[in-house]
């Protein structure tokens, strides 16, 4: 075999050699996406969960406010529920949007870790907010469901009412803690390490 045979020979080796790696690192980074589109679908199915939630529960406290209007403190509950239940649900809405668009991208993975940044930044926020007025709608929502359910005024009885509050505050926030940690967290925990890793 000539020099030139064999130098035309090795190009063609080392062209077929690279793509191969080529097409070995696309399969890859298929994967890893695939992956980590697993982790944010969890996440995308809790979010949808919450906003059927949302527009189920909505409508029963509009219905219950109205049947209390007459009622300033009852009424001043119901609106102030409303408001929280629908700010949550705007809240789920929002991040379902962010997770879809996180499982959009099929190419870049510096794309995905770009975006899914920007998500856990918003979450975070969101995750304020929704834990400061916890104990509002909690402290609203529980004399109208009394009210409207039992048919029993909770206000008649102040050391009651304040006792059932600070119990089921701190419950809510507790199992509030605790689907952050297990559905968000820890999802975005291991997202965020398949994308880091070669």
């Amino acid at each position: 075999m000539e020099l030139d045979e064999l130098k035309s020979l090795w190009q063609h080796h080392d062209k077929q050699l690279e793509d191969h790696l080529k097409i070995n690192e696309q399969i890859l980074r298929q994967m890893k996406l695939n992956r980590t589109n697993r982790e944010f679908r969890k996440l995308i199915y809790y979010e949808i969960s919450s906003v059927i939630l949302g527009f189920l529960c909505i409508p029963f406290l509009v219905y219950f406010t109205s049947m209390h209007i007459h009622v300033f403190w009852y009424a001043a509950c119901g609106i102030i529920s409303v408001c929280v239940m629908s700010m949550y649900l705007i809240f789920s809405m929002l991040r379902l949007s962010g997770l879809s668009r996180l499982c959009g991208y099929d190419e870049s993975i510096v794309k995905v870790q770009k975006e899914l940044a920007i998500q856990k930044k918003r979450m975070l926020r969101f995750r304020k907010i929704e834990f400061i007025v916890l104990p509002l709608l909690v402290a609203t929502l529980f004399p109208l469901l009394v009210k409207s359910i039992h048919h029993y005024d909770i206000y008649l009885y102040p050391v009651r009412y304040l006792i059932f509050v600070a119990i089921a505050c701190m419950l809510a926030i507790i199992l509030a803690i605790w689907v952050n940690r297990v559905f968000y967290d820890k999802s975005i925990a291991s997202a965020e390490t398949l994308l880091q890793s070669n």
